[in-house]
């Protein structure tokens, strides 16, 4: 990435069993500026604290192995530090290009999470520094560093912040990260990710809708909470609707497969039912109830959404308008697996922040 020369590169080698210090040793003996240091598995939070440490200059950058920089990327996250008060700056993330269909659509969630991120932004409402984060070093320590006692540092570190007076920001700067490309490495990841928002949750309770956080705690953190709850709700409704309606049009009538059974579960998992949905209404198949009207406005407004902050991220390109055409499952899925960290961290909690990277 492009920087000026007054920098250092430090990489905590944190047991990984690759070339990584053979590699950074070498470039060393070229670059004194460049240094590593050797710890044995001793978690994320832990690893960047010794960074920290060892760190000379006044601004910190912390970077996951697995994610590559824009070469723009140094220069745009330290813009927001013209101002005396901002604390900890983010970054717009993105996943590293490639032909699996399943790192699509989470690049297309990334990309509509750093859009959320960016209008929290506008109201000051920052609040989680995901893979990318400058942090004044000042501020970093005054605060502890980061802490391994949730799963979700990054989430904890930008909320200890936040209460010792802090102002947070995001940037235009933008980094490209590795994302899992197996169901159970994903699986595996929001499990984690959703446990430990949950636990950074319990553990500033007193931040939940108090006013002296601002959007933070009025609107940022009771929207993290509606999330868990609309997944209890809204995802055994949508299975029993779905269910429901395939046993007792198809299978109450021994229909188990066919065209119409694959027509009605498309239907249901993509945006062709909404439109077909939307054609019958309007041809009078359908009565235009209000629920109509209410439903064709909000898939609208979903719509241009999606367009918009895929046009303020990205570019359009064909597999981003097969992933919205596909995305209902895939955010149902998700949201499912909100619930079963949930129920996770009820009835097996559990915070040490030590892990393997999902694959």
């Amino acid at each position: 990435a492009n920087y000026p020369k007054e920098r250092e590169v430090i990489v905590v080698n944190d047991g990984s069993v690759d070339r990584t210090e053979e590699i950074v040793k070498k470039i060393s003996l070229e670059d004194d500026r460049v240094k590593i240091y050797n710890t044995k598995h001793a978690g994320k939070a832990n690893a960047i604290n010794l960074g920290v440490k060892n760190a000379k200059n006044d601004i910190i950058i912390a970077l996951d192995a697995d994610s590559e920089m824009k070469e723009d990327a140094l220069i745009e996250i330290v813009k927001p530090f013209a101002r005396e008060d901002v604390g900890a700056v983010s970054g717009i993330i993105r996943a590293i290009d490639n032909r699996n269909p399943i790192t699509w659509f989470q690049d297309f969630e990334y990309i509509l999470s750093s859009g959320w991120r960016f209008l929290c932004n506008k109201i000051k409402g920052t609040h989680i520094f995901p893979g990318f984060v400058a942090i004044k070093k000042e501020a970093l320590l005054k605060v502890g560093g980061f802490s391994r006692d949730t799963f979700s540092e990054d989430f904890d570190i930008a909320i200890r912040l936040k209460k010792a007076g802090y102002k947070l920001a995001m940037s235009n700067a933008t980094i490209y990260t590795r994302v899992p490309e197996t169901f159970k490495g994903l699986i595996s990841q929001r499990i984690r990710w959703g446990r430990g928002t949950i636990q950074v949750m319990k553990k500033h309770y007193d931040v939940i809708l108090n006013k002296r956080y601002g959007t933070v705690g009025l609107y940022v953190i009771p929207t993290q909470i509606y999330w868990y709850i609309h997944g209890f709700v809204y995802v055994p409704i949508v299975m029993y609707q779905v269910f429901g309606g395939y046993f007792q049009n198809f299978v109450a009538y021994k229909n188990f497969l066919s065209f119409e059974v694959t027509k009605y579960f498309f239907s249901w998992f993509s945006v062709y039912g909404m439109v077909e949905y939307t054609y019958k209404t309007f041809m009078g198949v359908y009565d235009a109830s209000p629920l109509f009207f209410l439903l064709l406005a909000m898939f609208i407004l979903y719509l241009t959404y999606n367009i918009l902050i895929l046009l303020k991220f990205a570019r359009l390109r064909l597999r981003y308008l097969f992933v919205i055409f596909f995305f209902f499952p895939y955010s149902l899925f998700i949201l499912s697996l909100n619930v079963f960290s949930c129920l996770h961290e009820i009835y097996r909690p559990g915070n040490s922040n030590v892990w393997e990277k999902s694959r």
